[in-house]
């Protein structure tokens, strides 16, 4: 199992991939793709870069007006290496789970005795974010998590 250290230096390697693929140059997400990998993560990674306003995108996308990415040249130092290590974190993604943890601490509030995750998700909804939330809810100390997780002890959750 990877430490917290292993996957953060991971997704900037990942970060600078894409930096590298993109190059000087105007490439479409299909040459980024090939070039790196096609992968969720690239296109995360993409969308990041985006949001941080490190990478334009042009284009409509589709064939016959594909999106071409290009680097923000004042981001970059004389060396043609980012100026700085940009923020991993993605700003849609960062709002999307702080909506979610409201969504659980609410539901957390109003149940009297512990709840499973699968409940959880049903009230919430069933996807990666929901997960993510948990986690980084327990992870902060708001919520307590007890049981050993799986089928005869599953994971119950209640406000710390």
């Amino acid at each position: 199992k990877m430490t917290k250290e292993e996957r953060q230096n991971q997704k900037i390697k990942r970060q600078e991939e894409v930096m590298r693929a993109i190059g000087r140059a105007s490439v479409t997400e299909k040459c980024v793709l090939e070039k790196v990998g096609d992968s969720r993560y690239t296109r995360e990674i993409l969308r990041r870069l985006l949001a941080q306003g490190i990478v334009n995108r042009k284009g409509k996308g589709g064939s016959n007006d594909p999106f071409l990415y290009t680097i923000n040249t004042c981001h970059l130092n004389c060396d043609g290496g980012l100026a700085e290590t940009p923020n991993l974190v993605d700003p849609g993604l960062e709002v999307r789970l702080k909506r979610i943890e409201a969504k659980i601490t609410e539901l957390l509030i109003a149940q009297k005795d512990c709840t499973t995750e699968k409940f959880i998700r049903m009230v919430v909804g069933d996807n990666t974010g929901t997960g993510k939330a948990i986690r980084r809810l327990v992870s902060n100390g708001r919520v307590l998590r007890v049981g050993k997780g799986g089928v005869g002890d599953p994971y119950r959750y209640r406000l710390e």
